[in-house]
């Protein structure tokens, strides 16, 4: 799972699964649907923070919890509900405002519903902590000098990982052309620091951009880089983009209905 704190820990196509006319109605009122999202995450990240201002040792961290803020937050599925339905909540308060259309009222209406629904399912289920959060990195660096691979394109993630083989989130992917006669080196982004917690990272590389699979078959050292061999993609270890799911939360805080209220 996704930590609050990564990036686009929500987007378009999550929406989408939800109200499948979003992106019509969004070009035709001129509606800027990550703004929504972005005032949906910044709404929903103060909630979660006064909350857990307000449990006190209940969190585990709560001394720490300033100057953690909500790194140690992991996005569970009734979060993620959440911040989609309040997101959906935000984008059609707009589309009524600008066309107090009847239909859009009903919209906003059901999704306001539905997004204190999940709110409440969140507090109620525990918002999920980790001890050593792995956040999501940057956009990986490839780079591409001569070598002997043909023209083909080429997809790349990145992700951390401890020693305890917990994964972070999926960076965002990297798509390129590599040129005939080419090699090609994957590393982290540059000039970010590596998370404490960290042991290694891993790669992830396809020639679609849908199904990449992992292809170090042991954790990658720490600013070191990888490089796609001269015999071009193999099957990799099995493993795809798709199994991974981030960190589990190593503890959960559960809210009474006064703390919600509050």
């Amino acid at each position: 799972m996704a930590l609050f704190t990564d990036i686009s820990i929500i987007n378009l196509d999550d929406l989408l699964q939800y109200e499948a006319t979003l992106v019509q109605i969004a070009s035709s009122h001129g509606i800027d649907v990550n703004i929504k999202i972005g005032l949906a995450t910044s709404a929903i990240g103060d909630k979660l923070m006064l909350w857990l201002r307000n449990v006190g040792m209940s969190d585990p961290q709560s001394l720490n919890r300033r100057l953690l803020g909500l790194s140690t937050v992991v996005v569970t599925p009734p979060l993620q509900r959440w911040l989609c339905f309040e997101s959906l909540s935000y984008f059609f308060a707009e589309a009524y405002n600008i066309q107090l259309n009847a239909r859009f009222q009903g919209k906003w209406t059901e999704y306001r519903k539905q997004a204190d629904d999940a709110a409440n399912s969140t507090m109620l289920s525990g918002i999920g902590i980790v001890h050593n959060p792995l956040p999501q990195p940057a956009l990986p660096l490839v780079t591409v000098a001569t070598g002997t691979l043909s023209s083909q394109a080429l997809f790349v993630q990145t992700a951390w990982i401890d020693s305890r083989g917990s994964e972070s989130a999926l960076s965002p992917v990297n798509g390129i052309v590599l040129p005939e006669n080419s090699t090609v080196t994957v590393a982290m982004a540059a000039g970010f620091l590596p998370p404490p917690t960290a042991a290694g990272w891993n790669v992830y590389l396809s020639s679609v951009s849908a199904g990449l699979t992992l292809r170090n078959t042991s954790p990658l050292a720490i600013g070191s880089s990888w490089g796609l061999p001269a015999t071009g993609l193999s099957n990799g270890s099995g493993l795809t983009a798709g199994q991974n799911q981030g960190q589990s939360p190593d503890s959960y805080i559960t809210f009474s209905r006064q703390i919600q209220r509050g």
